[in-house]
């Protein structure tokens, strides 16, 4: 469903880090901080005007970090684990139906099988956490389970 907001803004910074930690280890950080609001919305709810102006959008958290460990184990082999962060969010206008923040560990292995192609195993969730990923406040659209995924790509 789309509704027309009159209008709103988002304030923010990013920050992204890469550390070459020891030989053949690599670090690598992003976070994200948010301040989204609507500034100027009004709707009809059950035949009043309902002002939502200042109120967090929805579906939009106002944190989202990353952290990733690489490790080059041997020649053409890569391994690594991250813990992806989201934080809270909410699934109405009025900023009632508030949905939880959430923490996934992720991983990966590849392998270089040339130069310009890869293949990797991707595994996601990997401790299976039950999470919300959009929603109401009667149902929530449950985010991927444990899932893994084989892949290979390649460059011309």
């Amino acid at each position: 469903m789309a509704v027309q907001v009159g209008s709103q803004s988002a304030q923010g910074v990013e920050a992204f880090l890469s550390l070459g930690l020891w030989e053949n280890w690599r670090a690598e950080a992003n976070l994200a901080l948010l301040h989204a609001q609507y500034d100027d919305f009004q709707q009809s709810v059950g035949g009043v005007a309902v002002n939502f102006a200042g109120n967090q959008p929805q579906n939009v958290p106002e944190k989202v970090a990353n952290l990733w460990l690489t490790w080059a184990f041997a020649p053409r082999w890569e391994a690594r684990a991250g813990v992806q962060i989201v934080g809270e969010t909410f699934g109405d206008f009025a900023n009632t139906a508030k949905r939880p923040s959430y923490t996934l560990v992720n991983g990966g292995l590849d392998y270089q099988v040339t130069p310009t192609s890869r293949f990797s195993v991707r595994v996601y969730n990997l401790l299976d956490e039950v999470y919300p990923i959009t929603g109401s406040s009667t149902m929530w659209l449950l985010g991927r389970p444990r899932s893994f995924e084989v892949a290979y790509s390649t460059a011309f």
